[in-house]
């Protein structure tokens, strides 16, 4: 008896393993993913990559980056995002493209999409009377809280012409590697991928010349 369940497990078991194997698991593909703020109403498409592929979405993991092509009402961005529902702050980042230079996307470059005001208007009532004195205190606050929100930022991303030119080696190269190279870093902070025809074909599904 004991002969025949040790029998019946060892081919259920290679039934599983023969499953496993003979499985096709989805290929890493870059991805094109539109949105509209419900708040600000502003529109923007990215394209990316992430760690989950299904029928239904691609799917990104928290404690790791993923590099991402977006546009956001008109504005190219390239750079680098944090996965995951929790999204962790990202820091200076590098790519680079086959055997061409490196890039250096660093964190006071980063477009703000949103800074808070906090304590501003609050500190006013403390600043000094002087308009001029008063300027120069608000203009030190909110430059601290541009910082601040940068370097907090989910996201790191040039824009401009060294975004247009990030692209073009992007777009007539093979493999992309990056990695951020920020201190502290307690997520995964290097990767690479293919820059395939799917790169091209979420490229076109967003719109990006």
């Amino acid at each position: 008896m004991k002969t025949l369940y040790l029998m019946f497990l060892s081919i259920t078991l290679a039934g599983c393993a023969g499953g496993i194997a003979s499985g096709t698991t989805p290929s890493v593909k870059w991805v094109a993913n539109s949105k509209t703020d419900s708040f600000t109403d502003v529109s923007s498409c990215a394209v990316t990559v992430g760690s989950l592929y299904t029928s239904n979405g691609v799917f990104t993991m928290t404690n790791k980056y993923y590099p991402y092509i977006e546009v956001v009402n008109g504005d190219l961005r390239v750079g680098v995002k944090s996965g995951g529902r929790f999204l962790i702050p990202v820091g200076d980042v590098q790519l680079r493209i086959d055997q061409n230079k490196a890039w250096t996307i660093s964190t006071s470059e980063t477009p703000l999409d949103y800074v808070p005001e906090g304590q501003l208007k609050a500190m006013q009532a403390y600043a000094p009377k002087d308009p001029q004195q008063q300027q120069i205190v608000e203009n030190a606050y909110k430059t601290a809280m541009d910082a601040t929100a940068r370097s907090m930022s989910p996201f790191t991303a040039s824009t401009g012409e060294k975004a247009q030119s990030i692209l073009k080696e992007m777009r007539s190269g093979k493999t992309l590697i990056y990695r951020t190279v920020g201190l502290n870093q307690a997520a995964s902070t290097t990767g690479e991928y293919v820059l395939d025809q799917s790169l091209e074909l979420a490229l076109r599904q967003c719109g990006i010349q």
